[in-house]
């Protein structure tokens, strides 16, 4: 397999009920594909209401206000299209919450009802034809749900005004949390490495694989800001309270920690639209 991100040669790394796991032996992004018999986990109503509902329930919200204050620094009113924008809870806080936004606009593959003050674009967010520019393209933990991530970087290029930003954010498989997982699968406890390398995620970035994939599309990374989701939307596979509790606060440790030393569970690359990447110096980077 050539990875999707540097096209380099990527290898077979570990055994997974669901997925074929792979990792790039040039610049370390794991991706995988589903086994032959599984099929791709649907993405529908029952996506928000059941299946990921405690995710939509509790919507990160300090990482809305962190964005938002980004946004509310650029020199003049924005158009924002949230790319993937889900139930449009980003949307709707930038809505509440006041600011120089021209327009609002949220794509996504679900409809969503219509909502005073914001556009929503019911298309596929490669496919769309959107037809114009934003001056702020924002993707909330889409791109690792995404087969053809270079067709989606291009496509956030596409979208976004010359100089304007794109920020996406995503899972860290350089995370405590990864780690963790994959060092005890090695002893035999699978469950914690099972569910984060599940069909559910078919993308696992690295602070380097994703700004090079960004890069590459002409999406000059400025900022990559580390932090953790709402420990609440976070779910716990198992059915006894006790248990669940128990590893919710192990959670807690592990996000804590995580948020120390850098290397928390997710991580959202500010960019600048512009040429493709030729040497610039490293990207900021801040912890949250």
């Amino acid at each position: 397999m050539d990875c999707p991100i540097c096209a380099s040669a990527a290898r077979p790394w570990a055994a997974h009920p669901e997925v074929e796991l792979f990792r790039c032996t040039a610049c370390g992004h794991a991706f995988s594909r589903l086994r032959p018999g599984v099929a791709a986990e649907p993405y529908d109503a029952d996506y928000f209401e059941a299946t990921h509902r405690n995710w939509f329930q509790h919507p990160n919200r300090p990482l809305f206000e962190r964005i938002a204050e980004r946004l509310r620094l650029e020199p003049r009113p924005l158009a924002v299209i949230d790319v993937g924008c889900g139930n449009g809870a980003f949307l709707r806080y930038l809505a509440a919450s006041g600011g120089p936004w021209t327009e609002l606009v949220g794509l996504d593959i679900v409809a969503n009802a219509p909502e005073r003050g914001i556009e929503f674009v019911q298309a596929d967010a490669i496919e769309a034809p959107v037809g114009r520019r934003f001056g702020a393209v924002v993707s909330l933990a889409v791109i690792e749900h995404i087969a053809d991530v270079r067709a989606f970087a291009r496509r956030l290029r596409e979208l976004v005004d010359p100089g304007g930003l794109v920020v996406v954010m995503t899972i860290n498989d350089s995370s405590l949390i990864y780690a963790l997982a994959r060092a005890l699968r090695l002893f035999g406890f699978r469950l914690a490495f099972d569910r984060l390398y599940s069909r559910h995620h078919l993308h696992h970035f690295t602070q380097g694989s994703l700004a090079s994939l960004l890069e590459g599309a002409g999406l000059l990374v400025e900022e990559t800001i580390f932090h953790n989701a709402p420990l609440r939307a976070i779910d716990m596979p198992a059915a006894s309270p006790v248990v669940a509790a128990g590893m919710r606060l192990g959670v807690a440790g592990l996000f804590a920690l995580g948020a120390m030393t850098g290397r928390t569970y997710l991580q959202t690359a500010i960019c600048r639209a512009g040429a493709r990447h030729d040497g610039a110096s490293p990207a900021a980077v801040s912890n949250s």
